[in-house]
């Protein structure tokens, strides 16, 4: 009997881990929306790069937020030009939509579109 209890004691555990998290397994867009945000957490900011950018200012959460048709870089530097220039992709392609946005902690945070 104990040691059914002990079982179902960690596999509990297991379980809330797996869903938790940024890179969890059930992750915070909820299912099947093919990385288009519709709603929740981003709403209606993930519609331009600056409003991603806008979105990991406020959150702290540095993740791709999805909500556009092409390719999205983001970066982090001490300075808005620093930022931009460690976007994904940036060194490859030209951006079409720029948003750069100042953290709490002072870093910049920018998000390139493609």
């Amino acid at each position: 009997m104990l040691r059914s209890f002990a079982v179902l004691a960690i596999l509990a555990g297991f379980s809330g881990m797996v869903a938790a998290g940024p890179f969890g397994v059930f992750g915070r867009r909820g299912g099947g929306n093919s990385g288009q945000q519709t709603g929740g957490q981003g709403g209606g900011e993930v519609g331009s790069a600056q409003g991603v950018a806008n979105l990991i200012a406020r959150t702290g959460i540095f993740r791709h937020w999805g909500g556009n048709a092409g390719y999205e870089g983001i970066g982090m530097g001490s300075t808005p030009y620093a930022a931009e220039m460690s976007c994904c992709y940036r060194n490859r392609f030209q951006p079409r939509e720029v948003g750069v946005a100042q953290m709490s902690n002072g870093m910049f945070v920018a998000c390139c579109r493609y």
